[in-house]
């Protein structure tokens, strides 16, 4: 390296060595000034700045901690998939998908330097429902993660009140010793009805109900994954599982155009959509030439845990689906579905946690060593401890039955299309469906002129229209959407708002487009439809076109958050199991009837039957079984709940105090700064983690 520049002297130069010459110092003097200085009395001065700056820092830092951020850690899975609790990371050995799931159960609440007396061993897959057993042995990477480490703005509610979809931090009303992380729905002073997954407010019992909605970012946010086409079990595709993307089809119901890479179909009309899949690709096409409107609509369906079970032991098995059959979408979360068997039949011993305090030149570092024990003999990367440890032994941590799989219809749903436009004219179509009403977009390839609407049994809804609007309004919005080119294109239909993003940019219309569903689908006609000439709710999202060729070369399916109504006392469902024992009771299906009776877990298993089977749709009641929770906040009074709801101990549960007075909001959750580091190959941060909390 370089030297430094030599600071200039005003020395003389004659006290310089002249020409290069050397000066010789007498031995003894330079021992004596040596000594001199070596005895030289360290500077009050000096020793008094560095205490003062080390106190002034203590103080800033207090003050920093105590009025403007602090960290916290989070600990448990209730704001899950937004924060996460100690959890497992996960990258689906079936599809690929990157899925997260809850593994707090492995620490004990009450002291969290001690492990308890079960360990998570497996978890379901949220893109194809795969089961996946933790390779403790082989995969440093299924080792169980600490939770998010967040930031938390204590400056921000000094000034303003807090708003509602902020995630707070506040002390547990009832005991101020623990801290709590929720997102804020009800307001001081609101009246709070919560139904059919969605909250609705007022002021007075005098006014009407009007529904809580989330902006358009807190929407995106909060949205949960469905289903994915990058994402593909490859084996259940090998085995001839159907695309869940099919043409709709006019003449028969169970007619396919698609082609998988085991079997083909000579159904295929003549300028429909050709869907290609293989255990690696899926795509869409739909040419050019056609003068009518072609859809390609999303048919719902997943392969069951033991489904699953029965596929993994036939390594020759093929399959035989319906390509059109299909199940509703519910509140299902990868992060609930973790399977726990006990410690002892995992590890030798108990394994330990010790906290670690040190100090460096780089100043003080706290955190914990972890070591859980050492696994038993037999355990390896070819038979993990799902596979040994008994069936009767794994437990699913409270959730059981339908509740994995997700007990309730979830009808605000958004997908995105990855799709290229190929031509320069024609019209390019988004659908959702809900409640049996098509919410369509149709934007022209030409223009890029977007344009709202509404169609119930193929005739114009006037959903869009106020109160004192008679004629029908068409929202309308320009586009980047230009001739040939590709876009991703996504639509949305959440809390009675249709909302368009093209290329991740969220479209202004000229007029609103939200509306009422409360107006036109009141009481029990707010249940899923189906007709044999249109699926409706049975295939609630589409992507068509007209005159314009595309090609999909990915589509994704979201989900809202569905809030719970939980029933005092019950269990964290909307249909109290009286009801659902009342609609077993109706059934006009003798043998069913009697199967369900025989069954343990009847009563849950009635709602999949239901959902799978839309020609019972009109006529069941299941839809009108569930219940409501209604909350009445005073000044001052705030009322969080957790987006993870089928999991989440908040105001809906605490009974004898449901709300958190001002006094002990803490504040805002800004931004997760460092959530955990992948182990392999080699430690590293997880950086898409990090960033603003929504």
């Amino acid at each position: 390296m370089a030297d430094a520049a030599k600071p200039h002297t005003d020395k003389p130069q004659t006290d310089k060595p002249p020409n290069g010459a050397s000066v010789n110092v007498p031995a003894g003097e330079a021992a004596t000034a040596s000594a001199k200085k070596e005895k030289r009395p360290p500077n009050p001065h000096a020793i008094r700045e560095t205490v003062e700056s080390v106190i002034v820092a203590f103080i800033l830092a207090f003050l920093f901690r105590a009025f403007v951020a602090e960290a916290f850690v989070i600990p448990t899975g209730s704001m899950a998939p937004t924060l996460m609790g100690a959890h497992k990371d996960t990258v689906c050995e079936h599809c690929g998908a990157l899925y997260q799931s809850t593994a707090s159960p492995e620490y004990d609440n009450e002291n969290r330097n001690s492990f308890t007396d079960v360990v998570a061993v497996g978890s379901t897959c949220a893109a194809c429902r795969a089961t996946n057993a933790f390779d403790l042995a082989g995969n440093r990477n299924h080792a169980t993660f600490s939770g998010d480490r967040i930031l938390v703005s204590k400056f921000d509610y000094l000034f303003r009140d807090p708003q509602r979809w902020d995630v707070l931090v506040f002390k547990y009303p009832t005991d101020a010793r623990m801290n709590y992380i929720k997102r804020l729905v009800g307001l001081p002073g609101e009246y709070l009805h919560i139904e059919g997954g969605d909250v609705y407010v007022r002021k007075a019992e005098n006014e009407p109900w009007q529904l809580a909605r989330k902006p358009a970012h807190k929407a995106l946010a909060m949205m949960q994954v469905v289903s994915d086409t990058k994402h593909q079990a490859r084996d259940l595709v090998a085995s001839g599982w159907p695309s869940m993307w099919q043409p709709l089809s006019t003449t028969s119901s169970t007619s396919s155009s698609t082609t998988n890479s085991t079997s083909s179909s000579d159904n295929t009309a003549v300028g429909s959509w050709q869907v290609e899949q293989t255990p690696e690709t899926w795509s869409a096409t739909l040419p050019a030439n056609s003068q009518t409107q072609q859809w390609l609509r999303y048919y719902h369906k997943y392969f069951d845990k033991e489904a699953w079970s029965a596929l993994t032991a036939q390594s020759q098995a093929k399959l035989d689906i319906d390509p059109y059959s299909s199940t509703l979408i519910t509140d299902f979360l990868a992060y609930n579905t973790t399977r726990f068997g006990p410690r002892s039949d995992v590890y030798e011993d108990n394994g330990s946690i010790n906290s670690t305090f040190r100090i460096g030149r780089r100043g003080i570092k706290t955190g914990t060593n972890e070591d859980p024990g050492k696994l038993r003999e037999g355990i390896s990367s070819d038979q993990r401890p799902l596979d040994v440890i008994p069936a009767y032994k794994i437990t699913f941590h409270g959730l059981t039955g339908l509740a994995q799989d997700g007990m309730h219809w979830v009808g605000d749903l958004s997908a995105e299309y990855d799709a290229e436009i190929t031509g320069s004219t024609g019209t390019v179509s988004l659908d959702v469906v809900e409640f049996g009403i098509h919410y369509t977009c149709d934007i022209d390839v030409a223009s890029g002129q977007a344009k709202l609407r509404a169609t119930e049994n193929g005739q114009p809804l006037n959903v869009f229209a106020n109160d004192i609007q008679s004629s029908l309004v068409t929202p309308t919005a320009a586009t980047s959407v230009r001739g040939a080119g590709r876009h991703r294109l996504r639509l949305a239909n959440v809390d009675d708002q249709i909302m368009l993003w093209v290329d991740g940019q969220l479209i202004q219309f000229d007029q609103p487009t939200t509306f009422d569903s409360q107006k036109f689908r009141a009481a029990e006609a707010r249940r899923p439809y189906w007709t044999p000439a249109d699926p409706l709710d049975a295939a609630p999202l589409a992507i068509g076109a007209q005159g314009a060729g595309v090609k999909v070369h990915r589509a994704q399916v979201w989900r809202d958050i569905y809030y719970i109504a939980v029933p005092r006392g019950g269990d964290y469902s909307d249909y109290p199991r009286f009801e659902l024992n009342n609609v077993i009771a109706s059934l006009k299906d003798a043998a069913l009837k009697a199967e369900l009776v025989r069954d343990r877990d009847g009563a849950l298993n009635l709602v999949a039957w239901i959902y799978s089977h839309p020609e019972m749709w009109s006529d069941t009641s299941l839809f009108s079984k569930r219940g409501a929770l209604d909350f009445r906040l005073e000044e001052g009074q705030f009322f969080p709940m957790g987006d993870n709801s089928a999991a989440s101990s908040d105001a809906r549960v605490w009974y004898s105090h449901p709300y958190v007075e001002r006094r002990f909001l803490i504040g805002k959750a800004l931004l997760v700064f460092w959530p955990h580091l992948w182990k392999a190959p080699v430690p590293h941060p997880n950086i898409p983690r990090m960033g603003r909390i929504r």
